[in-house]
């Protein structure tokens, strides 16, 4: 029996962490039917369901500094692959390892070579100016070409690794299948006075530009606007950037400093918002905006190239500059009064190689 490992030792929250969930999840279903042992190599395995075919260890001093994580992509690992002596190993967290096997794979969906930080992004979370710097010159480009696969969530980020890497072998290979819209369905409308949930799920990092909501609900407050609430999902004390956030805005009335959501009361939430906000300034995919289409919420989003791929085809969602709170608060306020007019957005055309579920991408990886 071939054995497959499957490395995330730096996923802990929000979306990747639920890649590296799903991914765990389909790999252990795939290798029923191929004969492969998994081996995950994980932050907490507390995180993951238990699978029969699936063996965990856990690295819990992953997250302790950069020195432990990079200790273990090129010496840790190395050591452990002699003992494991894989067949293939998929790295779903951006680092190509220092790893013997067969078959090799980097899975990148590290947004921040693309981030482009200022002083006050360096002040307030200095270790996003720092992967911001490291990201592509180091972290990405090492190592890179010893892949027989590279794979990313757009197509925009592929011609982008093309030109920075030199590399050809990329696979694009969305997060999740695209959601099945049914059309003649939509969200109910409430009713007429009940407050509108303007609902922004994200992680307590500098890119997800969760500034941008919250001046906008100031403009909102100054003009007397108060049939809404936006909720963002950090109490406002995770970090130095939370707690300027927290200090400076916490006073607003229709702002909700909410924390991060499980997700059980993540879907709840889904269920009761009328509509996504989703300023964030870089990703390589935002999850939240495919869960918002599987819910039918309207989505108002940064116009920028990750958002336009992400959304897909889709008739309800606009699109505003994300540095450019007074746009914002005028497609709210038209959201609020019912004369919002809608962009629409068309789907990207993927070029190959392309893959659409984690089946479709495994088949490449392993048994091409």
């Amino acid at each position: 029996m071939k054995t497959i490992v499957l490395s995330g030792i730096n996923l802990f929250m929000g979306g990747t962490l639920k890649v590296m969930q799903d991914c765990i999840e389909a790999l252990s279903a795939y290798s029923h039917a191929h004969n492969y042992q998994i081996v995950a190599l994980v932050y907490d395995e507390q995180q993951y369901d238990k699978y029969d075919n699936v063996r965990y260890i856990s690295f819990p001093k992953a997250r302790k500094s950069y020195f432990h994580r990079l200790y273990y992509e090129y010496i840790g690992f190395r050591k452990l692959s002699k003992q494991l002596r894989p067949y293939a190993w998929l790295s779903l967290h951006d680092t190509t390892p220092n790893v013997t096997a067969e078959r090799r794979a980097v899975y990148c969906h590290n947004p921040f070579p693309f981030f482009h930080t200022d002083l006050t992004h360096v002040l307030l979370q200095p270790n996003i100016g720092l992967l911001a710097w490291l990201t592509g010159p180091f972290i990405y480009r090492t190592n890179i070409k010893k892949n027989n696969y590279v794979i990313v969530q757009q197509e925009w980020i592929r011609d982008t690794f093309r030109k920075m890497f030199k590399v050809n072998n990329i696979i694009v290979a969305l997060p999740m299948e695209a959601p099945v819209i049914d059309r003649s369905a939509g969200k109910p409308e409430k009713p007429q006075g009940e407050k509108k949930i303007f609902f922004y799920p994200a992680g307590p990092i500098i890119n997800k530009n969760f500034e941008i909501a919250c001046q906008a609900s100031a403009l909102l407050d100054k003009e007397g606007i108060d049939n809404y609430e936006i909720v963002i999902t950090t109490n406002g004390q995770e970090n130095r950037y939370t707690q300027w956030l927290y200090k400076k805005y916490h006073m607003l009335p229709h702002l909700r400093f909410e924390g991060l959501l499980k997700r059980e009361a993540m879907n709840r939430y889904y269920e009761s918002a009328d509509c996504l906000l989703f300023p964030s300034k870089v990703e390589t995919w935002g999850l939240p905006i495919s869960e918002a289409q599987i819910h039918h919420l309207p989505i108002l989003i940064s116009d920028l190239n990750y958002a336009h791929e992400s959304v897909g085809e889709y008739e309800k969602v606009s699109f505003f500059d994300p540095c450019n709170a007074a746009q914002l608060a005028q497609l709210i306020k038209d959201f609020l009064n019912g004369t919002i007019i809608y962009d629409g957005n068309q789907a990207v055309i993927h070029r190959q190689p392309f893959t659409r579920n984690w089946n479709e991408l495994f088949d490449k990886l392993f048994a091409s």
